[in-house]
């Protein structure tokens, strides 16, 4: 297609996969293992609660699969969440994903150029602010030469992403005995402080698995929508979730989880027993890999949603426009500059405070649009549906409330201002600007 407004329809199952994996894996599953550890002595436990993790993971998709099969349309859960409870509550969800991703992208490049100092790029010379607004600008520059260009960079980040982890997993195995070296636990020690460890280690992971969602942006890209985004969201979450029981039963061969209970980098212990010295330095370069690879996605996925946006008439109509390559550069030129700015204000890290409570309430809205969906539309063409539908929704949704109120709980300011905030911005567009998103009218059942 040309450059009036449409995007290009040439993605395909790889950069599916690609997209939930590498929106996924990062430098959580290094980290929060340690997390987890603190609240058993139980591999076993241990492994359970990483399987139990994925399955809620997979349980939740499977209504996100459901909406992106039927509704493929740029902007994801933005357009779901409209079409089944109108503009007022599509904007608000419209506005609190533009905040979580504009910060999101400002957070992970800058980040990236965190690691970059430690391997100290430039001698020395740049902080982590211009590494990290290098790292933006590198990333738009490979993001505008077109959709086809930015879906393959995203395919090999995510694969040797996929490979150094496995990398990781039989080098650990390979220097084990074959079996978990902790002493089989007590009764005691199943539970070492209580249960309150156990919901906290809970909620970490189910942060590191958090991003396959973003799949379902590419509903205007990805050729068979209908089809190939539920096999990359479900295949994704299943992937990802066997990565992570491996790279914890890995760990858990050659550290003691009281062992992972006391390091805060337990992927750079575990690996300094086979890689000795070199280990913080392969882990630090890893990171630049894996967190850079992110912001490399993140700054694709969020060009689709401000070009959504645009075309819902609540952002300035250039930002819909699209080039003959597929990339709406003006979408990615907004989303590389407003990162930026976050960068050198620092204001990105407040917001992504305030994002965190409310992104779950936008999990709760999605989940309560396929809900609705089934009631107001249920002819809808579906070519994915919801399995045991409406327990498996029932479910999915009593779980993600339950773990919007916890987050409220446990930072109850920050997350109070993020509604405060959304709310704010919404009135300023309902009341002093009088916009409402209105999409114009397309095949909801858009399947080639």
């Amino acid at each position: 297609m040309d450059h009036n407004g449409h995007l290009l329809r040439i993605l395909g199952l790889g950069f599916g996969l690609a997209a939930v994996v590498g929106s996924v894996i990062g430098q959580g599953i290094l980290r929060s293992p340690g997390v987890v550890a603190e609240s058993t002595n139980s591999p076993v436990l241990i492994l359970s609660l990483w399987l139990a993790g994925g399955l809620i993971a997979l349980l939740t998709a499977f209504a996100y699969a459901e909406l992106a099969a039927a509704i493929p349309r740029a902007g994801g859960q933005f357009a779901h969440i409209h079409r089944a409870f109108g503009d007022k509550i599509g904007l608000g969800a419209g506005l609190t994903l533009l905040f979580a991703g504009l910060t999101t992208v400002a957070m992970l490049s800058f980040v990236t150029g965190e690691f970059l100092v430690r391997l100290e790029v430039g001698g020395g010379a740049y902080s982590a602010v211009e590494l990290g607004i290098a790292v933006a600008v590198l990333f738009t520059a490979i993001n505008a030469t077109g959709t086809r260009m930015s879906g393959v960079s995203n395919i090999l980040f995510s694969s040797i992403k996929g490979v150094v982890l496995l990398g990781l997993v039989v080098a650990l195995f390979g220097t084990s005995s074959g079996q978990f070296i902790s002493s089989p636990a007590t009764e005691s020690d199943i539970l070492i402080n209580g249960w309150l460890p156990l919901g906290t280690a809970i909620l970490v992971i189910i942060s590191t698995y958090n991003g396959w969602w973003d799949v379902a942006y590419y509903g205007e890209e990805i050729r068979n929508p209908g089809k190939q985004i539920p096999r990359a969201m479900l295949g994704g979450i299943v992937g990802v979730t066997v990565l992570y029981l491996l790279i914890n039963s890995a760990m858990l061969m050659v550290m003691t989880p009281e062992q992972m209970a006391g390091s805060n980098f337990v992927a750079a212990d575990a690996a300094g027993i086979v890689f000795g010295e070199n280990a913080d330095y392969l882990l630090t370069l890893f990171g630049v890999l894996s967190v850079g690879a992110i912001t490399n996605l993140s700054l694709m996925t969020n060009t689709r949603f401000v070009f959504a946006l645009s075309r819902a008439h609540v952002m300035p109509a250039r930002l819909s426009s699209v080039a003959r390559n597929g990339t709406p550069l003006w979408a990615l030129s907004f989303v590389t500059i407003t990162g930026c700015a976050f960068i050198l204000t620092g204001s990105y890290t407040a917001l992504s405070s305030m994002t965190v409570s409310i992104g779950q309430a936008v999990v709760v809205l999605t989940l309560l649009s396929a809900i609705r969906l089934r009631h107001t539309e249920p002819d809808l063409h579906r070519p994915f549906r919801m399995p045991l539908y409406p327990w498996t929704a029932i479910l999915a949704l009593a779980i993600a409330t339950a773990l919007l109120a916890v987050f409220i709980v446990q930072d109850p300011i920050w997350s109070l201002s993020g509604f405060v905030l959304v709310a704010a911005t919404w009135a300023f567009i309902e009341f002093v600007l009088d916009l409402s998103p209105v999409l114009e009218p397309i095949d909801a059942n858009l399947v080639e």
